[in-house]
Order: structure tokens, then C-alpha cells, then sequence
């Protein structure tokens, strides 16, 4: 009796074909992988542009205007420019700066304060005939809306009292208040006399040695020689 046995080829054959098959399943599934792994990475690349653009808008609100080497600041519809303090020569210093409100409601500049001071004043200089006096503002500085206000050496200006001694170059951590617009840090640096504009400061030392100020440099004198005045 003949009997026909598969031969070895034909196994061998089939066993190739199921292995080859597979093969390239797996070198499809993989190709598949690495196409889903770029398109992660490039998805992942594109949310992180606008988070850093937030952070620089951020920072716009408070910084050193370079063209002058002064502070500026934004608050509301407030806009701060300008601002900049004396290199002190005696017990107290002049804090100066403009107030531009852009916003249709009135507001008022309330309160000032930094660490390089214990106390902090809003003041008014005043002239009458040959006496010149300075009356601290304890309601503050009016902003009305749509106009801008002025903080210059021989007008309003903030003194602080008492402050450390810093020197031209430096800068100071200060904190405006506002009674609508709230607060507003900003680094105001310390510039010499003669960059401070508006008055010289020479006049607001003469006044420190005058009457009851004599020796001491104290403006929270102001009262007392105003009403001498």
C-alpha cells in the first residue's frame, strides 16, 4: 500500500508566509506609534506659546522707563510716569510723580508707603508773599478723570519721613494708594538733586533751616509754620 507524507518543503513554505504576515503587522503598528509621538510633541510645543505670552503681558504693568530712568506703572485707568525720590540730604526725602487718569470716574492718590520710611505724608507747597510753607494733604490728591496731576518739587509731592539714607542709583520699593484704583508697587530710583526737576531742591533745604525746622529737617513742622505764616 502506498502511503503520500507531506513534504517539509511545503510546511516550511506556510510557516514563512504566517511569519512574514506578522512581521508586518508589527513594523505597521510601530510606524503607527512614532506618527502618534510626533503629533503628541508637536500638540504639547504648541500650547506653550501663549502661557509665556500671558507672563510677559504680566510684567508690563510695573517697569523702569528707560528713556528717563524713571518708574512707571499702570493701576486701573491710572497711569504712574515719572516717578523718582531725591538722594536725601537731611531726615526727609520728596517722592515725585505724574497721575494720568484715562477713565471716565474721579479718584484720589490716598496714601504712600515704603520700607526705607516709617512715615509717609502727602503734601501741598505754598507761597504766601515771601514765606513759602509745606501743609500735608490728609485727604489726599484729587485725580480727576481724564486729566493728569503733577508731583514735582515745589508743589505736591510725597515726603517721607525719617527715610534711610540711599544714594543716587539706587532704587526703592514703594506702594501708591488710590481710593478707586487700589494699590501699585513700584522700584522708584533715587536720582540726584539736580535730576528731579520742577524746583530746585536747594529751596526746600533753605526752608529746612528755617524757623521751627531749624536742626531738625522735621516737615511734619509744616502746620506749625503755616500758621505763623
Amino acid at each position: 500500500m502506498l502511503t503520500t507524507t507531506p513534504t517539509p518543503t511545503s510546511i516550511s513554505s506556510s510557516a514563512r508566509t504566517r511569519r512574514g504576515a506578522a512581521a508586518a503587522l508589527a513594523v505597521a503598528a510601530t510606524i503607527g506609534l512614532l506618527g502618534a509621538g510626533c503629533s503628541s510633541d508637536e500638540e504639547t510645543t504648541a500650547t506653550e506659546d501663549p502661557t509665556t505670552t500671558v507672563a510677559e503681558d504680566t510684567d508690563t504693568t510695573a517697569a523702569m522707563d528707560t528713556t528717563a530712568g524713571w518708574a512707571s506703572a499702570e493701576v486701573g485707568d491710572l497711569k504712574i510716569t515719572e516717578a523718582r525720590t531725591g538722594e536725601p540730604s537731611g531726615p526727609n526725602s520728596g517722592l515725585f510723580f505724574t497721575i494720568t487718569n484715562d477713565g471716565t470716574e474721579d479718584d484720589t492718590f490716598v496714601a504712600g508707603a515704603t520700607k526705607v520710611s516709617p512715615e509717609v505724608q502727602i503734601h501741598e507747597t505754598v507761597t504766601d508773599g515771601d514765606t513759602t510753607s509745606m501743609q500735608q494733604l490728609s485727604d489726599g490728591i484729587e485725580v480727576p478723570a481724564g486729566e493728569t496731576v503733577t508731583l514735582e518739587p515745589g508743589g505736591l509731592h510725597v515726603m517721607l519721613m525719617e527715610v534711610e539714607q540711599t544714594e543716587a542709583g539706587e532704587t526703592i520699593p514703594v506702594t501708591l494708594t488710590f481710593q478707586k484704583a487700589g494699590d501699585v508697587e513700584l522700584d522708584v530710583p533715587v536720582v540726584s538733586p539736580a535730576e528731579l526737576g520742577g524746583e530746585p531742591m536747594g529751596d526746600m533745604g533753605d526752608m529746612e533751616g528755617e524757623g521751627d525746622m531749624e536742626g531738625e529737617g522735621d516737615m511734619g513742622a509744616d502746620s506749625t509754620m503755616a500758621d505763623e505764616g
